[in-house]
């Protein structure tokens, strides 16, 4: 009996000490970089009804075998201004999640009033945003 024990005991702590190999695989393998695509960008300065919109739709695009999440980073040109807003992450679901090897659309459209007392209609019409680039932050 005591020769049996002997025995197993080993082999039991080599079984329940060695990791698989998809373990070893999914620790050691480095995220691929997530691209983005610009699928829509549109400005328009006046909207005919003393408003200005600004709409775009941003296909981020993961092709890891696993899934993530992180934010997006918008930089548009303001009339000459680079600008990145900064977007606040409350709780889980705050996070853009991208299943593996597939993508997300980030959509934007918002139509803005123009402050009437504090510009001309021809700096209204001069007025434009630009896209300058995107990027998909992965947290931890």
């Amino acid at each position: 009996m005591k020769a049996k024990v002997f025995f197993l005991f080993p082999i039991l702590l080599l079984f329940l000490a060695c990791e698989s190999d998809d373990v070893k695989s999914s620790d050691n393998e480095t995220l691929k970089e997530i691209t983005c695509e610009v699928v829509l960008f549109e400005f328009t300065a006046d909207t005919g009804n003393g408003s200005s919109r600004l709409r775009y739709n941003i296909k981020f695009t993961n092709p890891n075998k696993l899934a993530i999440k992180g934010t997006a980073s918008i930089t548009l040109d303001y009339n000459g201004v680079v600008l990145t807003p900064i977007k606040k992450i409350i709780d889980e679901d705050s996070y853009i999640h991208i299943g593996a090897n597939s993508s997300y659309t980030e959509v934007y459209d918002v139509v803005s009033p123009h402050e009437t007392n504090l510009l001309s209609p021809e700096q209204i019409k001069a007025f434009y945003v630009k896209f300058v680039s995107a990027k998909f932050i992965v947290a931890e």
